[in-house]
């Protein structure tokens, strides 16, 4: 059974820290090209590639051996390691352009490379920083397998390069082979989280930090530079106890792709009642798939075509599909539930199909989404 840490002692943020913090950040905790919209859509860039055609059937293998509610990636896209790095940079500018609020990038490990390629995060975000601008930066972290000094030291070091806050979302991870590699037993990875965020948040201080826990031990510990942007630490979670969780402490709570929306109503109720028991104030993100046809007819062929291959879990109505009109009646309906914060990251893998459908949600969605009355 896992426990968090026994106790962090670190010294309260300077003044001149937190007060930098909060002119950067509005009232969302977002630097956004759309001050004061009262709808946010960011996304989620593809980060899991195939290399070589037998990429697919090792999926197909995978997808059929996974448990009632797992979830798996689907590589998609180019199988080159160049072609890939170079459509990342396009995706990203792409996003750029379209005026997403928000770029994020996921996390894996011990991918074999005869399977997929798993760009990792904190690189990946590094070299896409230029081509993003001002729009607030994310990276995914599977928080048990990160030890909080270097992490912080890295944080630190991309916020000295950044135009926009940034924000790390931490996430249990799943697989017991994959925890195998790093040497950890799967059922360690609440207490490893626990004690990940704890330790986290402190060294971003920049103050001595003790902490005397299970899986971290650190005594009189500073690290640098001092983010010289905003940094806020949500956490991902698809069930109730996890959302608990991100609401006791995180500052934001990404919520599951594949949940049903009586799932997603469930913890989000139980996420806002932990948050407010907890003095933070509630920041429910939407995660869905995304793909803006030129019509909800070729939308949901093109869908159709890839959830008939297999795809990752959930089916349709999980997903975010259809015309550009057909998406923001979608994205209310979610919106009604009460997020006003979506993450989308899109489901086909076609370079020229995810561009236009950037094209579409730029000119076609976040307008209407920005122009939205705010929730009460």
């Amino acid at each position: 059974m896992t426990r968090p840490a026994e106790h962090v002692v670190v010294a309260p943020v300077t003044l001149q820290h937190q007060k930098h913090m909060d002119t950067v950040l509005d009232s969302n905790g977002y630097e956004s090209s759309a001050q004061g919209a009262s709808m946010k859509l960011g996304t989620s860039l593809r980060f899991v590639f195939p290399t070589s055609p037998e990429t697919f059937e090792h999926f197909r293998v995978a997808l059929a051996a996974l448990p009632p509610g797992g979830f798996i990636e689907r590589p998609m896209g180019a199988m080159s390691t160049r072609e890939q790095a170079t459509n990342l940079l396009a995706v990203a500018t792409a996003a750029h352009d379209a005026g997403l609020d928000m770029l994020v990038v996921g996390d894996s490990h011990a991918v074999p490379p005869a399977y997929a390629n798993a760009f990792s995060p904190v690189p990946t975000l590094a070299r896409l920083m230029p081509v993003t601008g001002n729009m607030t930066l994310g990276a995914v972290l599977l928080a048990p397998f990160y030890d909080p000094i270097l992490s912080a030291e890295q944080i630190g070091t991309i916020a000295a390069f950044s135009e926009a806050p940034l924000v790390v979302i931490l996430a249990l991870g799943q697989g017991k082979g994959r925890f195998a590699a790093f040497g950890m037993a799967e059922r360690t990875r609440v207490g490893r989280t626990e004690e990940f965020v704890a330790a986290l948040r402190a060294l971003l201080t920049g103050e001595p930090v003790t902490m005397k826990g299970r899986y971290h031990r650190l005594s009189h510990v500073q690290t640098g530079p001092l983010p010289r942007v905003p940094v806020s630490l949500w956490l991902a979670g698809t069930v109730r106890a996890a959302a608990e969780r991100a609401g006791r402490l995180g500052d934001g709570w990404l919520a599951g792709q594949n949940s049903t929306r009586a799932e997603l109503a469930e913890q989000l109720d139980a996420y806002r009642e932990a948050a407010v028991r907890h003095g933070r104030t509630p920041l429910p993100v939407l995660r869905r798939d995304i793909y803006v046809g030129e019509s909800d007819r070729e939308a949901e062929s093109v869908v159709n075509r890839i959830l008939a291959e297999g795809y990752r879990g959930g089916g349709m109505d999980r997903l975010l599909v259809g015309s550009a009109e057909s998406v923001v009646q979608q994205l209310e309906e979610y919106r009604a539930i009460g997020f006003d914060h979506a993450l989308v990251r899109h489901i086909v893998g076609d370079h020229a199909l995810m561009l236009r459908s950037f094209e579409r949600i730029g000119k076609d969605v976040l307008p209407r989404l920005h122009a939205l009355e705010p929730l009460a």
